[in-house]
């Protein structure tokens, strides 16, 4: 089967990326080892477009990929002037041109029997409108419409855009999704009808651990978090929940890891607390990929309260190394994290909820170890890498056959 992905994230080498880009690179590879033609389309720009570059030259994959690193002409900045958000929009929209452009040319040289693309960010929006092209099935992640209501603040670029990710997503010929739960949240936001959307999880490759962990080599708790510092992510809860759980627990430590963002929100709880953050809590920032593999192997409890999460990769990954998981009842998260069974749910956004998962996880080692036990076996049997690939595979071909 020829198979084109056509997205705007894409992870390569220690470039961690998103959930979205981590999907891609995975799947680009998991369909290739079965056999199949897979050429990737990756709609980049500047720093990122010469990471890929670096790294493509050293290693490259073994499917085919073609950079789209087109930018608005320079005419549009001098003589238009436009503000640094209305410049953003026009470089999405001019991708998405070139991007129509390329896929088209590709697609007359030889058929691609399908295209899957994501609606975030809008690849697909002008290959969507051409008169000859493949299928298209997009794969709908958490929407801006979704990222607008969780948000305190949105400029009207984003809304804009919100509008015409709807857009793209009523025209796609097929939509995929990754939990029955994001289905409902999506369909309930935007008006879209639920039978449209197959449910297709995302997939990771296995760590190959045989066990898991008890947490710590000194026998203490030690709680990760993952995630970039922002409100969706509920850091901000997170961090007022630390000090209670510390003083509930003298031997539990947390380790922060993920982009800051502008330090604001660390560098409050430092101020306000800086015995802990000077000994029990570590916020080391982005890590490579191989120390971020050893804090999922060290950590004890994987903890990440998202006020809103479609799937939340970092839940199924710290599975894939054994590890009982703290989440949210939001979004898709009740899908991946089995409540009772591989983890504990609190309530988005209620630190007491947060703090009581916590501490019982804390104060109970069998507890740990027993949905420790399970979260693997779940990710073995729901989220590997070889499980995303054959449903997808089979989706495709369900939609081919049936078109």
């Amino acid at each position: 089967m020829r198979i084109g992905l056509l997205t705007t994230f894409l992870a390569l080498g220690d470039d961690a990326d998103s959930g979205i880009g981590q999907h891609y690179r995975i799947l680009a590879d998991t369909l290739t080892a079965s056999g199949h033609d897979v050429h990737v389309f990756y709609l980049c720009k500047g720093s990122k477009a010469a990471r890929a570059r670096r790294f493509l030259e050293k290693q490259p994959p073994p499917w085919k990929i073609r950079l789209i690193t087109a930018r608005p002409s320079k005419w549009i900045s001098r003589d238009l002037q436009p503000t640094p958000r209305i410049y953003q929009l026009l470089h999405v929209l001019w991708q998405a041109w070139a991007a129509r452009r390329i896929v088209l040319s590709a697609h007359r040289m030889q058929p691609f029997e399908l295209i899957e693309t994501h609606s975030y960010n809008l690849p697909a929006f002008f290959l969507l409108s051409a008169r000859r092209r493949p299928f298209i099935l997009t794969r709908v992640s958490t929407t801006l419409r979704q990222m607008v209501a969780v948000s305190l603040l949105q400029p009207r670029m984003r809304l804009w855009m919100a509008a015409w990710e709807r857009n793209v997503i009523r025209r796609s010929d097929a939509l995929v999704t990754h939990s029955g739960q994001h289905r409902d949240s999506v369909c309930a936001v935007e008006g879209f009808d639920p039978e449209r959307f197959a449910i297709v999880p995302h997939g990771l490759p296995d760590p190959g651990v045989s066990s898991s962990r008890a947490g710590p080599e000194d026998g203490g708790v030690e709680f990760l978090f993952v995630g970039r510092f922002e409100r969706r992510k509920g850091i901000d809860v997170l961090l007022e929940a630390i000090p209670l759980v510390a003083a509930a627990c003298s031997d539990a430590r947390f380790v922060l890891a993920g982009s800051r963002g502008d330090d604001s929100e660390w560098t409050a709880f430092a101020d306000r607390y800086p015995a802990l953050a000077g000994s029990r809590v570590h916020a080391p920032g982005r890590v490579a990929p191989d120390e971020l593999a050893r804090l999922y192997a060290r950590c004890s409890v994987f903890v990440a309260p998202s006020r809103y999460e479609s799937f939340g990769m970092i839940y199924a990954e710290a599975m894939s190394h054994g590890k009982p998981v703290v989440g949210c009842r939001a979004g898709g998260i009740p899908d991946v994290v089995q409540e009772g069974v591989t983890g504990l749910l609190a309530e988005p956004g209620d630190v007491a909820s947060l703090v009581d998962c916590m501490i019982r996880f804390a104060r109970d080692a069998t507890l740990r170890r027993r949905m420790g036990q399970a979260a693997r076996q779940d990710f073995l049997t729901r989220y590997s890498a070889d499980i995303l690939g054959s449903s997808s595979l089979r989706h495709y071909q369900l939609l081919l056959g049936a078109g």
